[in-house]
């Protein structure tokens, strides 16, 4: 199966997950992430604010990293394949963007220099035991992961996960990968 057909496939079935599962298991997910002593450790975490259909949800995770008073950076997307990185302070600096995204308002979220940032989570349509991840097919992720050496946190429902992804030169991976009933160390 191709990149693009495999894309296909599990974003119709992600979005076909029922709301409540998903909520359920978004809560699981940010429960086994924030146990795991890389984020236990991390000042200052980037993380995506979730929106799409069926997309791993964040705001749990993102309103309890904020309470805890960590430094909480998100991804916003700019021109020419590039994501731009802000700090946010509260979640009502989220507003909705491009795409159905939900990303930091530029006048009110500074931009910061994610190279501070302890833990990169990152979203993605599907994943494989070894750390391949497929994203939305833009290839901004796979820009801005070439470029840092924090660890990388994948966030996966069971059913994001295959036995191999088709890979390209381009493709970065994760170190781990945290869905609803476990944690995967890929590397």
């Amino acid at each position: 199966m191709s990149k693009a057909e495999l894309r296909s496939a599990m974003r119709r079935q992600r979005a076909a997950l029922p709301a409540e599962a998903r909520h359920g298991w978004s809560a699981s997910i940010a429960a086994r992430l924030t146990a795991l002593d890389e984020l236990r450790r991390a000042d200052t975490v980037h993380c995506y604010a979730s929106s799409l259909p069926g997309e791993v949800g964040t705001d749990g995770l993102l309103a309890r990293l904020l309470t805890e008073r960590r430094r909480v950076v998100c991804p916003r997307v700019r021109a020419h394949g590039q994501l731009e990185h802000r700090e946010i302070s509260a979640l009502s600096q989220l507003v909705d963007a491009a795409f159905g995204l939900r990303e930091p308002d530029h006048e009110l979220a500074p931009p910061v220099d994610p190279g501070i940032c302890d833990v990169i989570v990152v979203p993605g349509v599907a994943f494989d035991v070894e750390g391949g991840r497929l994203g939305m097919g833009g290839g901004y992720y796979d820009r801005f992961l070439a470029q840092v050496s924090a660890p990388i946190v994948g966030l996966a429902f069971e059913m994001q996960l295959v036995d191999r992804l088709p890979e390209s030169d381009h493709d970065q991976r994760v170190d781990l990968i945290v869905t609803e009933l476990r944690v995967i160390r890929c590397r």
